[in-house]
């Protein structure tokens, strides 16, 4: 009888296959990484758009889901099948990761330009007299409002600025004698609510693009003649 023939090491050694057990974890957890690392630079435009009137500027989360997501989605066909679970998991953990980092953004950016729209002018006017460039009063009005958070909603910084946006929203500035009412427009019970809509959109634009891992084998919503196409 002859004998079985062995496979030898280069056979035991060969990576793994598209699908397999030890390939599905690693590709869809680095998959969901990359994800976030892509939705890094949407972030900055998107605490920019969110202030757009009547909330419009929230509608770009679901995009900003959608492009992530399908950017993501062919590094992690490899994964396929992702379970519903696992999915899920990875698509909450690059929300709550992406949100963190708008809001601290979203602290930021709005430090920076509270003497912006002609704020404070009679500082301005004063160091345009005085040859100092105006950005240099946009800096000190930065430096009181962070100063103003941490004073009156401690520790200040974002979780200061989070405080601040759900209650009163309105924070008195003076910036070489000059005074301003610091105002968040989406303050009080409207701040959590259009975060968490923010949340939500930007989950909806992920699952939507992400969702069809779940299937062991390519899937299409378009038909070839006489037989249903089966590619991505």
């Amino acid at each position: 009888m002859p004998d079985t023939a062995d496979p030898g090491p280069a056979a035991s050694n060969s990576p793994p296959a598209p699908g397999h057990p030890a390939v599905q974890p690693t590709r869809w957890w680095s998959a969901a990484f990359l994800a976030f690392l892509a939705f890094l630079p949407l972030d900055w435009l998107l605490v920019r758009l969110i202030w757009l009137p009547f909330y419009f500027g929230l509608f770009f989360f679901l995009v900003a889901g959608l492009l992530v997501g399908g950017a993501s989605f062919r590094y992690a066909r490899p994964a396929r099948p992702v379970s519903r679970g696992r999915l899920l998991l990875g698509i909450g953990l690059i929300v709550v990761a992406g949100l963190v980092t708008a809001i601290v953004l979203e602290y930021r950016h709005f430090a920076n330009t509270v003497a912006g729209d002609r704020a404070f002018p009679e500082a301005r006017n004063a160091a345009v007299a005085g040859g100092e460039p105006v950005g240099q009063i946009e800096a000190e009005a930065a430096a009181e409002f962070k100063a103003a958070l941490q004073r009156d909603d401690p520790p200040g910084g974002v979780i200061g600025y989070i405080r601040w946006a759900v209650t009163s929203g309105k924070l008195e500035l003076t910036v070489r004698g000059s005074h301003e009412t610091a105002t968040n427009e989406h303050r009080g019970y409207r701040w959590p609510i259009r975060t968490m809509a923010a949340a939500l959109l930007l989950a909806l634009g992920l699952w939507l693009s992400l969702e069809s891992l779940r299937s062991p084998t390519p899937v299409s919503n378009i038909l070839a003649p006489g037989e249903e196409a089966e590619e991505d």
